[in-house]
C-alpha cells in the first residue's frame, strides 16, 4: 500500500486562514460588552463554585477573623500570669502625719504606691490597723500570710521614724524602694508642716526639676511603639495577601489559557468572540472572585477589629491594651485602599499571565513563558521588606512609583502614615495608565496566539500578523 505524503501548508495558505480567523472574529466585536459579560459571568460563577476556592475562603475568613484576637488573648495570658496583690497594713503610732488624719494618711500611702491604677488592678492592697494589733500582724508576717508590715512612729525629738516588716530574703525584696520613697516623702511633709510652711511652699519642695533634653539624631517619630507596630503588622499583612492571591490567581489566569488552546477551544470560541473580549472576560471574571474573597476578608477584619474594644474594656477594665484601638484607627482607610491596590495589581499581572501564556503550545509550557511577571511579583515582595526600615526614604518613594511595585510599596506607605492622598491619586492614576499599556500588548500576543496554533513563528512573522487588522 502506497501512502500519499501530507502536504504542508505553504505561507500563503496560512496567512488566509489567519485573515479567515480575523474576518470572524470581526462580527463578534459588534457585541464587544455583551460577549465580555457572558465571559466574565461564566468565569466568576466557576470560580465561586469550585470546592477549592469554598474551602480556602473559608480558611482565609477564619484566620482573619482570629487574628485580632492574638493581642487580647497575649493580655489575658499575662494578667493571668502576673503577681498578685501585695497586702499592706500601716499601722499609725505617730498621731497626725503631716496635717494627715488616719484616713487621709492611708489614702495618700495608696496614691503614692498605686498612682492611678484601679483597685483590682493595683500591687498593692492597704490597709490600717490599731497599734495593739501589732504583735498579731508581725506574727502573721513569719508565717507568710502576711506580705508587708509598715509602723509609723516619732522618736523623742518628734521625727517621723518607720518599721518595715516584710517575709522573704531581702536582697530579692522589690517593695523596699517604694516604701523608702514613701517614707522620704512623708518625713519631708512632716517635716514641713513642724517649721511652719504654707501648703504652697511645701509644693515648691516637690515640684519638678526643669530639665531639657536634647538628642540630635533621635528618630522624628514620636509615635508609641504600639502604634507603630500596629502599622508594620497590617502592612505586612496586606502584602501578603497581595503576594498569595496574584501568584495564586494569576496562575489560574494563564493556566486556563493554556488549556483552553492546547484543547482548541479558542478555535471555537474565536468564532464568537474576539480575542481581546476573551482575554477581557477571563480577566475581569477571575478578578470578580478574587475581589469577593478580598472583601469577605476585609468586611471580617473590620467586624473581628471593632469587638477587641468591647471585649477588652469587659476582661481588663481600664488596664485594656491600647494595641487594639491602634489597630482600628489605622485599619478602617487601610483595608479600602488595599481592595483598591490588589484589584489593580490583579488586572496589571492577570494581563501579562494570560498573554504570555496564549503563546505556548503546551501546558507544561506556561512556567517557563510566565517567568518575567512572577520575578516581578517577587521582586516586589522583597523590595517591601527591603524598604520597609526606611519608609520615608527616597528609595522607597520612587519605587513606588513603579506600576508592578506599586501596590505593596504604597500599602507600607500607606499604613505607616507617610502618603499625601495626591499621591494615592497619582499612584492609582498611573497604574490605569500601565494596566491599558499591558492589556493592549498583552490582547496582541493573545491574538497572535490564537492565530498560530501549532507554529513557532519567527521574528517577521509575528510582526507581520502584528499589523493585521
Amino acid at each position: 500500500m502506497t501512502t500519499q505524503p501530507m502536504e504542508k501548508p505553504n505561507a500563503e495558505d496560512t496567512e488566509q486562514e489567519h485573515r479567515a480567523i480575523a474576518v470572524s472574529s470581526h462580527g463578534a466585536a459588534q457585541n464587544t460588552w455583551r460577549n465580555m459579560r457572558l465571559i466574565s459571568g461564566r468565569e466568576y460563577k466557576n470560580r465561586l463554585s469550585q470546592r477549592s476556592f469554598i474551602i480556602t475562603s473559608i480558611i482565609l475568613l477564619i484566620v482573619v477573623f482570629l487574628a485580632p484576637f492574638i493581642p487580647t488573648v497575649v493580655q489575658l495570658i499575662q494578667s493571668r500570669g502576673a503577681p498578685s496583690q501585695t497586702h499592706l497594713v500601716v499601722v499609725n503610732e505617730a498621731g497626725t502625719v503631716a496635717g494627715m488624719n488616719e484616713t487621709t494618711l492611708l489614702a495618700f500611702i495608696g496614691a503614692q504606691l498605686n498612682g492611678t491604677a484601679a483597685t483590682s488592678s493595683a500591687p498593692y492592697a492597704i490597709t490600717d490597723q490599731p497599734t495593739d494589733a501589732i504583735d498579731g500582724l508581725q506574727n502573721q508576717v513569719k508565717q507568710g500570710n502576711l506580705d508587708i508590715l509598715l509602723v509609723v512612729e516619732r522618736s523623742a525629738q518628734g521625727n517621723l521614724q518607720f518599721v518595715y516588716d516584710a517575709g522573704g530574703d531581702p536582697s530579692t525584696d522589690g517593695n523596699l524602694t517604694s516604701i523608702q520613697a514613701l517614707a522620704q516623702q512623708l518625713t519631708v511633709l512632716d517635716t514641713a508642716q513642724h517649721l511652719g510652711l504654707t501648703p504652697s511652699q511645701t509644693a515648691r519642695l516637690f515640684a519638678p526639676v526643669s530639665l531639657s533634653t536634647a538628642y540630635p539624631h533621635q528618630s522624628q517619630d514620636a509615635r508609641p511603639v504600639n502604634q507603630i507596630a500596629a502599622e508594620y503588622i497590617l502592612a505586612f499583612a496586606g502584602v501578603i495577601l497581595i503576594y498569595i492571591s496574584i501568584g495564586i490567581y494569576g496562575a489560574i489566569v494563564a493556566a486556563g489559557v493554556a488549556e483552553e488552546k492546547s484543547n482548541r477551544v479558542m478555535e471555537l470560541l474565536v468564532n464568537a468572540a474576539t480575542p481581546f473580549q476573551l482575554l477581557a472576560g477571563k480577566i475581569v471574571g477571575i478578578g470578580a472572585a478574587c475581589l469577593t474573597q478580598m472583601v469577605g476578608v476585609v468586611i471580617v477584619g473590620i467586624g473581628s477589629l471593632l469587638l477587641q474594644g468591647p471585649i477588652q474594656t469587659a476582661l481588663f477594665g481600664a488596664s485594656a491594651s491600647d494595641f487594639s484601638q491602634y489597630l482600628i484607627n489605622v485599619s478602617i482607610p487601610f483595608y479600602l485602599l488595599f481592595l483598591v491596590y490588589i484589584l489593580l495589581a490583579f488586572f496589571l499581572y492577570a494581563a501579562l499571565y494570560a498573554g504570555l501564556s496564549a503563546m505556548v503550545k503546551r501546558q507544561d509550557e506556561v512556567q517557563n513563558a510566565t517567568i518575567v511577571p512572577t520575578l516581578l511579583l517577587v521582586s516586589g515582595y522583597l523590595l517591601f521588606f527591603l524598604t520597609a526600615a526606611s519608609p520615608n526614604g527616597a528609595l522607597t518613594e520612587v519605587l513606588s512609583y513603579v506600576p508592578f511595585w506599586t501596590p505593596m510599596l504604597m500599602l507600607l506607605r500607606i499604613a505607616r502614615g507617610t502618603v499625601a492622598w495626591w499621591e494615592i491619586l497619582l499612584n492609582i492614576g498611573w497604574m490605569l495608565v500601565a494596566i491599558y499599556a499591558c492589556t493592549w500588548f498583552a490582547a496582541r500576543l493573545y491574538r497572535l496566539g490564537v492565530l498560530m496554533y501549532g507554529q513557532r513563528p519567527g521574528l517577521g512573522q509575528l510582526l507581520k500578523l502584528a499589523q493585521m487588522n
